[in-house]
């Protein structure tokens, strides 16, 4: 039974909702050993992570993903739903176990390697998005993250493109990245690192000259809104009529978890709400160093208030 909504969602996120642990080691390691450290948990996910900062900036926002019915699936859906965010389309299944992403994290909070187990996403098929494409119709942004099968996403992108609702990709990782190449100009915009970029245009980044031809060659593709994140180099950002470039903001890197996330979340809540993407872009960063500097992969305390506060002009 579809459940009845109060008021109209605003936007859909489509994609993993995670378990995480993070790993952060202190000092020197030695490799073949344990290593001393500190080990926390909290819920993640990349499209949840998205909705989760959508819904604490103020904008009602639905998941479609898939969790098992045991332990780790109840948390993830509970505090997601606590979080503001609308959970009651979230697929309850123990085909698989409930997604877990493992991250190991140096000294200075840099991540050295994560491991996504998201296997239990094979579970968003096509008649899964079939059986919500009102609720995608009805929405005025789609987000989708790259760890949903590629099938489910030309089916979602079919039922999005025929309502005239954009449709937003959160690239994930190098491989996901990969997969979806040959779909990337269906995408209004997509938000890609370095290494994800270069999955997505074959164009190896070393300096910013660089990401703004990757940034330009996914505007050449159809994308009308493209933005390669580097890290502590910030971002560049292109459309059809002009490229930019925002440094970061100097912060103590925490976690960097999430950031992504936060940086895409605020992207469309400013765009959702007219905000000129050169204004939008900036108000991405701040969410991103907000993130940063938490232990959280989702910062508890985000709000339009404290992205404004440090907003790099």
């Amino acid at each position: 039974m579809v459940p009845m909504r109060a008021e109209p969602v605003e936007v859909v996120v489509v994609g993993a909702a995670c378990l995480d642990i993070k790993a952060r080691l202190r000092g020197d390691t030695v490799a073949g050993t344990s290593n001393p450290g500190e080990v926390r948990m909290s819920i993640g996910g990349g499209a949840r992570n998205i909705a989760e900062n959508l819904a604490r900036l103020g904008t009602r926002t639905a998941l479609l993903s898939v969790v098992c019915e045991d332990d780790f699936g109840r948390t993830i859906i509970r505090q997601t739903g606590q979080a503001g965010v609308l959970t009651d389309y979230v697929l309850r299944s123990c085909d698989h176990h409930s997604a877990s992403y493992i991250a190991l994290l140096g000294s200075h909070g840099h991540l050295l390697v994560g491991v996504d187990d998201t296997s239990a996403t094979a579970a968003l098929t096509p008649d899964y998005i079939d059986d919500h494409a009102d609720l995608l119709r009805e929405a005025r942004m789609v987000v989708i993250d790259a760890n949903v099968p590629v099938e489910s996403a030309v089916r979602l992108l079919s039922i999005c493109n025929d309502a005239g609702v954009p449709v937003v990709l959160d690239t994930v990782a190098y491989t996901p990245a990969l997969r979806y190449r040959h779909l990337i100009g269906s995408f209004y915009m997509v938000s890609p690192n370095e290494i994800e970029a270069q999955a997505l245009t074959d164009v190896r980044i070393l300096s910013e000259s660089h990401a703004i031809l990757a940034a330009q060659h996914l505007i050449a593709q159809g994308v009308t809104i493209a933005i390669i994140t580097r890290a502590d180099a910030g971002l560049v950002y292109a459309t059809s009529a002009l490229t930019g470039n925002v440094p970061a903001v100097e912060v103590e890197v925490v976690d960097p978890t999430g950031a992504g996330d936060a940086l895409m979340a605020a992207v469309v809540y400013a765009l959702l709400n007219d905000i000129p993407i050169d204004e939008a872009v900036r108000l991405g960063v701040s969410a991103a160093a907000l993130t940063l500097s938490s232990a959280e992969t989702v910062r508890q305390d985000l709000n339009l208030e404290s992205l404004y506060a440090q907003l790099v002009l």
